[in-house]
């Protein structure tokens, strides 16, 4: 086993520094009132302002139930038919699958914005334009390119003779999936669950461009319409810090309580195949 050195160890250490630098300067100002934010924004008070994170609940509140419904929709459109996808990549034959297949994969190489402006007058021909169909439905389609090629890889590395022994006992495809892959794939399951959440979470640009009622923004455009109602006068400097420790709260809980198997699905992905 290789032995760490105190400069790497002292690198690793520097580099994490940096990193949760942020974030603590963000924890901590958000329980400062706005004086002593103004006073000294890097300074260290023991305070506890409680005003600050009720005030971001009541303007934050709206946008995270928002969030939570449209993520929790789009993954259970998704997830099902991005595992059915890759099941069928995985373990059927058939003519143009290898085609088929990279023509799913050469859907990762466009940028998204590329189809930003297609992807509005799609949804304003079907006319979703300001409602939540108008988000979770791109988001259902767009994150299939990602998760077929996830689920096809982690389901190729179940053993053959568990679908074989399958079918001579009489169970269906659909069966095979549901009774004997999805149990034995809870880890890429949950992998390809947390991805679409983040992504769902940290997406500011398609909300505000196919809701046109504020009041249905999820919370990375909500949150830019909390601050905006500060105006530039520096009122509600606290509230706006506790703003974004609520905004990013949930998806830290979620990754923390699904570290293991998010981290068990990713190494699976890469390492099968």
């Amino acid at each position: 086993m290789k032995r760490f050195s105190f400069g790497n160890i002292f690198s690793i250490l520097l580099l994490v520094l940096f990193t949760y630098i942020p974030f603590f300067t963000v924890l901590e100002n958000s329980i400062k009132s706005d004086t002593q934010i103004a006073a000294n924004p890097l300074g260290i008070l023991w305070t506890f302002h409680s005003g600050n994170y009720m005030s971001a609940w009541n303007g934050m509140v709206r946008y995270l139930g928002n969030t939570v419904i449209v993520a929790i929709i789009s993954v259970m459109i998704a997830i099902p038919v991005a595992a059915a996808a890759g099941y069928v990549f995985a373990t059927m034959r058939f003519r143009g699958k290898t085609l088929l297949f990279y023509c799913f994969l050469g859907l990762l190489m466009i940028p998204w914005t590329l189809t930003l402006i297609p992807l509005f007058l799609e949804v304003k021909t079907f006319h979703l334009y300001g409602t939540w169909w108008a988000l979770i439905l791109p988001y259902a389609a767009g994150s299939q390119p990602l998760l077929v090629y996830l689920f096809r890889v982690f389901f190729e590395g179940i053993p053959e003779e568990l679908f074989e022994s399958a079918r001579l006992d009489g169970c269906s495809e659909f069966g095979i999936l549901l009774r004997i892959v999805t149990p034995l794939s809870v880890p890429i399951l949950l992998t390809g669950t947390v991805l679409m959440f983040i992504n769902i979470w940290g997406d500011y640009l398609w909300p505000t461009v196919a809701i046109s009622d504020y009041h249905l923004f999820t919370v990375s455009a909500g949150l830019q319409t909390y601050l905006g109602s500060f105006g530039q006068s520096g009122h509600g400097a606290g509230a706006a810090y506790a703003a974004y420790l609520l905004a990013m709260g949930p998806i830290i809980l979620l990754l923390l309580g699904s570290m293991k198997y998010f981290v068990n699905g990713v190494t699976a992905g890469a390492v099968k195949g």
